[in-house]
């Protein structure tokens, strides 16, 4: 699988709210930038990140491959709008992943996002 397919992949199931497969995404320690601060987590954030904010689905996504040899990638998430479960915008997104392979599995190894309300960042 490419890293493209793993991420977007990824994405499916974030927006699904499938957080036991999200789990199998992550190395652990996942390392993560969390508001300027580098910190490292032994389980997938994703659930309690969701359940705490009322997100429901992510659209408008724009990724892409900045880099990918055989056993690590580099992926930019460029942009990407989130809704509540009512289906109001909430926030916009973007990011930076760094996958490598354990096998030949993909693994999200780190990541770092910033969200925004102003579409001109």
């Amino acid at each position: 699988m490419k890293a493209l397919e793993f991420i977007n992949l990824y994405l499916e199931h974030f927006n699904n709210d499938d957080f036991d497969s999200l789990k199998s995404f992550f190395a652990y320690p996942l390392y993560m930038n969390v508001n300027g601060n580098i910190i490292t987590v032994n389980e997938s954030p994703m659930e309690q990140m969701k359940k705490s904010s009322d997100l429901g689905k992510t659209e408008d996504i724009e990724v892409e491959v900045i880099k990918e040899t055989e056993d690590q990638a580099h992926i930019i998430l460029r942009d990407a709008k989130r809704y509540n479960k009512s289906g109001e915008y909430v926030e916009s997104v973007t990011g930076f992943y760094a996958l490598h392979k354990k096998g030949n599995e993909w693994q999200i190894i780190f990541l770092s996002g910033i969200t925004y309300q102003d579409q001109n960042i």
